[in-house]
């Protein structure tokens, strides 16, 4: 199969609109910047996240994400988006109060 600049381009395209599905997102809200790090089992890394900014977060078989001095994290899957608000790490679609989330349904 010859690849020709459409077909390219199509596929390109077909590539980014599929990728944020397999990874997690995390916004952080607050106006400072924040350390998240990220927990899978074995291995774990940190990186900074600037106030405001988003990150995108390999987690293909699941892991779990916490802001250094929060105290706890989140267990997330592909595909999750999370919000950094005061310090915390939660959910985008978590009530604050309760911590439940709406249903994916």
């Amino acid at each position: 199969m010859r690849l020709t600049p459409i077909k390219a381009a199509f596929l390109a395209g077909t590539l980014l609109a599929a990728t944020p599905a397999l990874a997690i997102t995390v916004t952080n809200q607050d106006k400072g910047e924040h350390t998240l790090t990220v927990d899978k089992g074995e291995a774990q890394a940190t990186q900074k996240l600037a106030a405001g900014a988003s990150a995108e977060v390999e987690c293909k078989e699941g892991c779990e994400l916490r802001v250094a001095g929060s105290g706890y994290g989140r267990s997330v899957e592909k595909g999750d988006k999370l919000v950094i608000a005061e310090g915390m790490i939660r959910f985008a679609d978590e009530d604050i109060v309760t911590g439940s989330t709406k249903s994916k349904k």
